[in-house]
């Protein structure tokens, strides 16, 4: 707690540096550069980074239920909450998704500078998170060390994973894919059964809520979110290269194209089946849930792709 009012009382100039950090490991950053990367550049970097949101989301969603560890604003009101979050707070997902995703993208780039721009962006991104008052330092180190984790494990196990999966029929695949799904579903569901019996703090709601949005910690949505977008890119992937693929390249324009239209129908699938789907934590909502961000993950990774083709915005991977 001294180390973050300390940060805080450095002054609020630094406040627009660190909520620029910051907005660089929100996943909404991520879901947008993402599709940028797959649909007009690298298609293999574009599929590594969604994946690992996918993995590093789901893994982080556990996580926080398992330690229920709150947030700084929550337990003191000396903090100033310059942002507001729901859920708990070890492991940072911030600190954690830097690392893996930033990671990532360096793992793919093979540029010795993009591996200092990533080292430098997790540090500032977790730093961030200090000074917002949303996390305690254990927090960020914790997420930084289970990022860590989660990209020396893709670092070892992609290849091999990999060949594996192209070994498989089609319909081998994606009963792999389905089985993983399900993983994600029950082994989050349990986790948060596990610990139903736990009651938050009334302190912690009381404080939190004077400081911005109450907590909503159990929330069953990043959990189904994770599954869902799993299963829409992994299926979708298999589509499009049972369909010949599609070439990101081309010339300057078709890209932009590419971008502008792929995210017009992304954001609809997004908010247009949120304004009619039901929202809640019972199981119909969160079918409608899987529903919606399945189809985002497939459109992103197979629907677009076609469209493009279609549209002579693309290219066959092979031509």
């Amino acid at each position: 707690m001294d180390i973050i009012l300390f940060l805080q009382n450095l002054g609020d100039w630094l406040k627009p540096i660190m909520k620029f950090f910051t907005f660089l490991g929100f996943e909404e950053f991520y879901l947008a550069i993402m599709p940028a990367i797959y649909w007009c550049f690298d298609t293999i970097m574009g599929a590594r980074l969604a994946i690992m949101l996918v993995v590093t989301t789901g893994v982080n969603a556990v996580l926080k239920v398992m330690f229920r560890s709150p947030r700084p604003y929550w337990v003191s009101d000396k903090v100033t909450a310059m942002s507001s979050e729901t859920s708990f707070g070890i492991p940072s997902g911030h600190g954690q998704n830097a690392v893996s995703l930033w990671g990532t993208w360096a793992y793919s780039a093979k540029r010795r500078w993009a591996w200092i721009v990533a080292i430098v962006v997790a540090f500032m991104i977790g730093f961030s998170r200090l000074y917002l008052g949303m996390h305690f330092p254990i927090d960020v180190l914790a997420g930084w060390t289970v990022g860590i984790i989660l990209l020396w494990s893709f670092a070892r196990l992609e290849a091999p994973l990999v060949k594996w999966i192209k070994g498989q029929s089609v319909v081998g695949q994606l009963t792999t894919f389905v089985l993983i799904t399900l993983g994600i579903l029950l082994i989050g569901n349990l986790a948060i059964w596990a610990i139903s019996g736990w009651q938050l703090p009334i302190e912690w709601i009381q404080t939190a809520t004077k400081a911005g949005t109450p907590p909503e910690p159990f929330s069953r949505d990043g959990i189904t979110t994770a599954a869902a977008i799993f299963f829409g890119l992994t299926s979708g992937l298999v589509l499009i290269k049972q369909r010949g693929g599609f070439d990101p390249k081309g010339v300057w324009w078709k890209r932009i194209v590419r971008y502008l239209l792929g995210m017009v129908v992304t954001v609809g699938i997004w908010a247009g089946l949120k304004a009619i789907f039901p929202t809640g934590e019972e199981f119909v909502p969160q079918v409608f849930r899987y529903i919606r961000y399945g189809l985002l993950g497939f459109w992103v990774a197979a629907g677009a792709p076609l469209v493009f083709r279609w549209m002579k915005l693309a290219d066959r991977a092979n031509q």
